[in-house]
């Protein structure tokens, strides 16, 4: 049997367990599958349904750098909940049922459902037991989807039901102004209720065609929002791609890059191949003591201007927290170390490689900086035709060789 068959015997076997790995099998073929299984049986097929909205309703995409992208199943999960609420009668599992309306309220939500959001809450209330929450609990805000019982989540599904939130971003669009000088707030006000859509990190903002370009806080989509409306983005893109290779197939080398730190490892660049250009972003942790990619994106228009036009962009609108440093190495900083998928953390210094996460150290050596620069070149090159990606940026000082220490002792 097939997972995908173990998974859906197991969705209605109420003595079985939660199937693992659902949302890496589920296909949009195995939902019109489940529903008609549904439908075809009797009650409310609680324990079913409840099982079903667990496993779908995010499905685990690519992993880079650590990061998960997640890619949401949000109109399945709405379907599957309206299925188990027109069934729905007291006495239901409360644990079951409140646990099917959280997640059927968070999908209605993230789809700017209004009538099913706010019916759905309101049940969800009744079945939640406990105490209100004082704080809103979830690393996701309202309009992300992440929906409990404080305060603030109360206050904004009276807010969504009574079209609060259609006449705030109404008022919004009718004030207008040019995108890049719209609070990051009223974007995604504005994109949550006129166009169901998620702006969450700038990507950079295009002055002269008055676009900011954003990705969704699941990293699965990439929009742009012209002080008017948000759509999808203009160009084909594609998120943390599990290889890099068809973007460099025919680069001889990197046309152009950009490097930007904030504070000592925040990053974000932008390297150019032809007419792809790849736009990454990484953030310190401090409690793993290194900095991590939050997501990297390919933008791939028509002509290699247009996309050196991208770059250009991008540059011009860095956050002002961050500094562009010298592509390779900053003198007071450190080398620009790389990091690519299976390999070692690579990095010039002088005319040096470096290598090394923690410490980086002084390794081959080249005829002078322009030949290690060149030889790195080519590197990174024959790893992204290999199939391997770029996951991470940060900067060291590399110690130095043993003979090269400062011995001499004070007299």
């Amino acid at each position: 049997m097939s997972d995908l068959g173990r998974c859906a015997e197991a969705l209605f076997d109420d003595s079985a367990p939660m199937p693992a790995g659902m949302g890496e099998a589920w296909t949009p073929g195995s939902h019109r599958s489940v529903m008609a299984r549904l439908r075809a049986g009797s009650g409310p097929m609680t324990c079913s349904v409840y099982k079903y909205v667990v496993g779908i309703h995010k499905t685990p995409g690519t992993y880079r750098s650590g990061r998960r992208t997640e890619l949401r199943n949000d109109r399945e999960v709405v379907e599957a909940t309206d299925f188990w609420v027109e069934r729905w009668v007291e006495g239901t599992d409360s644990k079951l049922a409140a646990s099917i309306l959280e997640y059927g309220v968070g999908a209605a939500v993230r789809q700017y459902d209004r009538d099913r959001a706010a019916a759905w809450y309101a049940l969800w209330r009744r079945c939640k037991t406990g105490r209100p929450l004082r704080k809103h609990r979830g690393f996701y805000t309202f309009m992300d989807g992440g929906v409990d019982d404080c305060p603030d989540c109360v206050r904004d599904m009276d807010r969504l039901a009574d079209g609060a939130f259609d006449r705030s971003a109404a008022q919004l669009l009718d004030e207008g102004g040019p995108a890049g000088e719209w609070p990051e707030q009223a974007v995604k006000q504005v994109a949550w209720v006129t166009a169901q859509r998620h702006p969450h990190s700038r990507l950079f903002a295009q002055r002269d065609a008055d676009r900011v370009w954003y990705i969704d806080p699941f990293r699965a989509s990439v929009v742009v929002f012209d002080g008017r409306s948000i759509a999808a983005a203009p160009v084909p893109f594609t998120l943390n791609p599990e290889s890099d290779l068809d973007f460099v197939a025919d680069a001889t080398r990197c046309d152009q890059r950009i490097v930007a730190f904030s504070g000592k490892h925040n990053y974000r660049a932008a390297q150019r191949y032809g007419r792809h250009v790849l736009l990454v972003e990484g953030t310190y942790y401090s409690s793993r003591g290194q900095a991590e990619m939050n997501h990297s994106v390919w933008l791939s228009p028509p002509t290699a201007e247009e996309a050196a036009g991208l770059v250009e962009d991008f540059a011009a609108s860095l956050p002002r927290s961050f500094r562009r440093v010298p592509i390779w190495s900053d003198p007071r900083r450190g080398s620009v170390m790389r990091k690519y998928s299976g390999e070692s953390a690579i990095g010039v210094w002088g005319g040096n490689w470096t290598t090394g996460l923690q410490h980086a150290q002084l390794a081959q050596e080249f005829a002078g900086e322009t030949q290690a620069i060149a030889a790195l070149e080519a590197q990174e090159l024959d790893w992204l035709r290999a199939g391997k990606t770029l996951t991470n940026l940060y900067l060291r000082m590399p110690e130095p060789r043993p003979n090269q220490k400062d011995t001499t002792k004070s007299s």
